[in-house]
């Protein structure tokens, strides 16, 4: 690794070793696709927006009424990811049909997006070899019991595409960097400085939660050039941060334009609500739970914290280099202290800082095998048979999840198809059903969700929600519906009986 001469025998060793990470990630992106992971409340709930827009031109969630109507909701789903992963799924529906393999698609474009992009931004920052590494911990970003890059590449959730609108950004602002001290190259400067824009700003569209982080990692980033290292210019400084924000801003009025001034306030104190039982909660049981996952050995090796605070001791130098590592800094920084401090510490909001880190424990890993290798070999040949196995135990994990699919969704979905009429009202909180067939579902109302995670992660009250009230015919649990215990009533008992059980999923009938 470290002083690997450049001989033809190791650069040919290089570009195996990256076509076949390559090639793996293709392999674990796509087999199985429709059945690993199963299908779950979140994705469903996505996919109910693309759905709504191709069958009824609403940017909306959807849900059957208790006489069998359809009632459009603006909040939830149509906030929680953007029209950078609604649209182009909506059109990938209006082409070939409704259909997670469809949807699911559309995540793995975004997953390859994302690979290259940060590949591409590693071995800009920190040469080839330090690349190949932050290409496989990329790949190797999952833990025992939570997702990674792959994972979340199968699934239609916004982690994915945000962290390649990120990569993109951060590649665009790089470039433009370098060219901010040649006079000739300022209109080709501004270019690429409005480009890192439009990539920040589209992560900032995908996914809320980089609103948090992006933009104030930018100011920050600005401040410091400005009064330490002098190493950009002011377009640099100011455009990036300015037409992101826009782009953000732009899908915000569009959201006002579209929904109208009642519904858009409305979304807005509904947001705000669940923002504080999830986004800003300042919960020390929070805090101890993300402090654990960052710190945990399956991750990184736990070499997350350490990565960041040498990256940080990187960017002391007042250079180019030091700049671009305090940018990396920041967003990783910024975003930790966050999902440390104040979040709900579900380790998924974490995953865009530790996708970033897979950059910096690369250098890392690389700079501590070049030291050790001169003081003590010995000890060089122990870190390297330590990354090696933080890199395949976890690749191993996600090789099972990807190898044993669960089709008990689609053959849940199969039965419903040939026992419940389409008429019929279902009772369920199991979303992902309302993409597998075309029944009426009545979901439970959206703050209902707010609430469940008070309970099931702060220890609030239980969910208070009668679904009894409207008498459906049918009650689905699933996953989600056990998870929360909304249907674990003692009306369920009294006046349903269980049909059918498949993986899950349990299809309740009226007596």
């Amino acid at each position: 690794m470290p002083h690997l001469q450049t001989t033809t025998a190791t650069g040919s060793m290089y570009r195996i070793v990256v076509i076949m990470l390559f090639a793996a990630a293709a392999l674990l992106a796509t087999i199985n696709l429709p059945y690993a992971p199963r299908t779950w409340f979140d994705e469903g709930s996505h996919l109910h927006v693309p759905e709504t827009l191709v069958r009824y031109g609403k940017y909306a969630d959807i849900s059957a009424t208790p006489d069998g109507g359809v009632e459009f909701r603006y909040h939830g789903p149509t906030i929680g990811i953007g029209p950078t992963i609604m649209l182009p799924v909506a059109a990938v529906y209006q082409a070939f049909g409704i259909g997670l393999t469809q949807a699911r698609i559309v995540i793995v474009i975004y997953f390859a997006l994302a690979l290259v992009a940060g590949y591409a931004l590693a071995q800009r920052l920190y040469g080839g070899w330090p690349a190949l590494i932050a290409l496989a911990l990329l790949l190797a970003s999952r833990t025992v019991n939570y997702e990674g890059l792959i994972e979340y590449g199968r699934q239609v959730l916004g982690e994915a595409p945000g962290v390649a609108f990120v990569f993109l950004g951060m590649l665009a602002w790089l470039t433009a960097l370098k060219m901010a001290a040649a006079p000739s190259a300022r209109r080709t400067h501004l270019i690429w400085s409005v480009l890192a824009g439009l990539g920040f700003g589209m992560a900032l569209v995908t996914k809320n939660q980089f609103v948090l982080i992006v933009p104030l990692a930018l100011l920050l980033t600005a401040l410091l050039d400005w009064r330490y290292y002098r190493a950009g210019s002011w377009v640099l400084r100011l455009v990036p941060l300015v037409v992101s924000v826009a782009c953000f801003g732009v899908w915000t009025l569009t959201q006002f334009a579209l929904l109208g001034p009642g519904t858009f306030f409305e979304n807005i104190q509904q947001t705000r609500q669940a923002a504080g039982g999830a986004i800003f909660v300042f919960n020390i049981r929070s805090t101890l739970r993300a402090g654990y996952y960052l710190l945990r050995p399956d991750l990184y090796g736990g070499l997350i914290i350490p990565a960041l605070a040498y990256t940080i001791w990187r960017a002391r130098s007042r250079t180019v280099q030091g700049l671009s590592d305090a940018l990396l800094a920041l967003l990783i920084g910024l975003w930790l202290a966050w999902f440390v401090g104040a979040s709900l510490g579900w380790p998924r909001y974490a995953f865009p800082a530790v996708a970033l880190s897979a950059l910096t424990v690369a250098r890392l890993a690389f700079d501590t095998v070049a030291w050790l290798r001169r003081l003590l070999p010995v000890a060089a040949t122990v870190a390297v048979v330590y990354l090696i196995a933080i890199i395949v135990l976890p690749l191993a994990l996600t090789a099972r999840v990807v190898f044993t699919p669960d089709d008990s969704a689609q053959r849940f979905a199969a039965y419903l198809n040939a026992t419940v009429p389409e008429t019929a009202i279902i009772a369920t909180w199991e979303p992902e059903l309302g993409v597998l067939t075309d029944h009426n579902y009545r979901y439970p109302p959206q703050p209902t969700l707010d609430q469940a995670v008070r309970s099931t992660w702060l220890g609030g009250a239980p969910v208070q929600y009668d679904w009894y009230a409207e008498r459906p015919p049918y009650v689905v649990v699933g996953g989600f519906g056990s998870y929360t215990g909304v249907y674990n009533t003692p009306e369920l008992e009294r006046h349903y009986i269980q049909v059918a059980q498949i993986g899950t999923y349990a299809l309740f009938m009226h007596r």
